[in-house]
């Protein structure tokens, strides 16, 4: 494995945040505001299939690094990390390389999930509240993924990767027991329950304790660096990656 995706965790100015987020933010301490995706590196096959209309952004359409996001009209999208209308000059970035799940796998699994259109439902936010309520608010719209904040979609496409399986895309158990979290319980009695109850800043430190990713880098250039790196000295070693070092660039 030469390739690695990121989790992105980022901060705006508050004056930068949509009404939803400025409350999100009030409501969750004025920590981190989103979480997403990062791939670098992607193939000229990743390239073709992430710039389709439907499931991306103009901005994602021939880039060779591309994040996965909720978009404005709240439905997942790849974008160029250089969006000025989502990514600002004032945003914070720190990406989190995401151990041992190859970036293919990741971007397939994010391709599956553009094409099934889950909507980011305000009401989630909620449980960010209500997180020790045993009950989860609110179903899905589509049958095919569970309830999916940023946060959410982030670890159930991760625990999918890890584990082989489509199972994490619907079930937050296995998501829990792939990223081995911890989950409401008796020995856990402040734990969530759900993974819609998870704040951008608690999602990040579950997948921290759960051994999920590495230690930050700063900026989408530094990552896209480190996997150029990576797929040069992978390309070396003969690993199968030729081309691919010659296309990653910054």
């Amino acid at each position: 494995m030469v390739r690695r995706a990121f989790v992105v965790v980022a901060d705006w100015p508050y004056r930068q945040l949509s009404d939803a987020g400025k409350l999100t933010w009030c409501c969750s301490g004025g920590s981190e505001n989103h979480v997403g995706i990062f791939i670098p590196c992607c193939t000229p096959e990743e390239i073709e299939a992430h710039s389709a209309p439907d499931v991306s952004d103009p901005t994602g359409r021939g880039q060779q690094h591309v994040t996965f996001d909720f978009m404005m009209d709240k439905y997942p999208r790849f974008q160029s990390p250089d969006n000025p209308n989502y990514y600002t000059k004032e945003a914070n970035t720190w990406l989190y390389p995401i151990l041992d799940v190859d970036a293919a796998d990741v971007h397939a699994l994010c391709l599956r999930v553009a094409r099934l259109r889950p909507y980011n439902h305000f009401l989630y936010r909620c449980n960010y509240l209500f997180f020790c309520w045993p009950t989860q608010c609110w179903c899905s719209n589509v049958d095919e993924l569970g309830p999916m904040t940023c946060v959410a979609m982030t670890m159930r496409i991760i625990a999918a990767a890890k584990s082989g399986t489509a199972e994490p895309l619907t079930s937050d158990a296995a998501t829990f027991r792939t990223l081995r979290m911890a989950r409401l319980s008796c020995h856990d009695p402040c734990a969530p329950l759900v993974l819609t109850a998870y704040t951008p800043r608690a999602g990040l430190e579950a997948m921290q304790q759960g051994g999920v990713v590495g230690r930050p880098i700063e900026g989408f250039e530094a990552a896209a660096r480190q996997c150029r790196v990576a797929v040069q000295q992978g390309s070396a070693l003969g690993s199968g990656y030729p081309l691919l070092s010659l296309m990653c660039r910054e």
